[in-house]
């Protein structure tokens, strides 16, 4: 388990009930409002399915998978189309967008079958976020000094809020960024955007003129920290976290 996965699972502070399902290199923690003794399991199976179905399209369409631009299949369906379309809109390649499609669908899947009103995935990091009231979600940017010491207050809806890194975790970005974090309406597409805004932050200097730049209308709120300087712009408030978090925040 990575830093950013140890980060996220240490803040929920007792809200929800919790627990992990892993398969493969999916690993997920996930947080609800309510629990039952077949959640686990049922979510496992879920997750089982959906990586079939990820790995079946990628021997059809290995393009899939390494591609850095967009890829084109007006034919695709399920998690694969979420992560096409959010790809295109954000001018990236689908794999940008796959931990946040992944959050979505189970966060997605829990709330239809199970009921759930409130619930939280994170897939590395990246989160599907479901709440019936306020949440400050800590931001984890490595070495950085600010790293836990920030967070974004979002409101009861529905959300996903995504963190792309050049200097944390195996995904890939070609910027230097401690943490771009993006929330949207969807983890698909908070997923794409991070990477997309991540690779234009090369070095402090950058933050101004990507703030200054008009937002994707697809992007509610973009958060950037490279060492110590951070910017951020959106609907989302700005929480700073005394001693790197509080008892409100994930």
């Amino acid at each position: 388990m990575n830093n950013a996965r140890r980060f996220y699972r240490s803040w929920h502070k007792g809200r929800f009930h919790s627990f992990s399902v892993g398969y493969k290199e999916t690993d997920l923690w996930i947080g609800v409002d309510k629990t039952y003794e077949e959640m686990p399991e049922a979510t496992l199976q879920f997750i089982t399915r959906l990586r079939q179905q990820l790995e079946d399209y990628i021997k059809q369409n290995p393009v899939f998978l390494t591609s850095f631009k967009p890829v084109n299949d007006p034919i695709a369906v399920g998690i694969v189309r979420k992560m096409l379309d959010a790809a295109e809109l954000a001018h990236v390649g689908p794999m940008a967008a796959v931990a946040g499609a992944v959050a979505d669908q189970v966060g997605s899947f829990l709330s239809y079958e199970f009921g759930c009103r409130e619930v939280i995935v994170e897939n590395g990091g990246d989160l599907f976020v479901k709440v019936q009231q306020p949440i400050v979600v800590s931001i984890f940017a490595g070495n950085s000094p600010l790293s836990g010491r920030i967070g974004l207050e979002v409101p009861a809806g529905n959300y996903g809020i995504c963190t792309s890194s050049g200097t944390v975790g195996p995904s890939i970005s070609f910027g230097k960024a401690d943490a771009v974090t993006v929330v949207a309406r969807s983890g698909a597409l908070a997923d794409a955007f991070a990477t997309y805004y991540g690779n234009q932050i090369k070095q402090p200097s950058d933050v101004r003129s990507i703030l200054n730049s008009p937002l994707h209308p697809e992007v509610d709120t973009l958060l950037v920290i490279i060492g110590n300087t951070m910017g951020t712009v959106g609907k989302h408030q700005l929480r700073i976290l005394e001693g790197g978090g509080n008892d409100e925040s994930y």
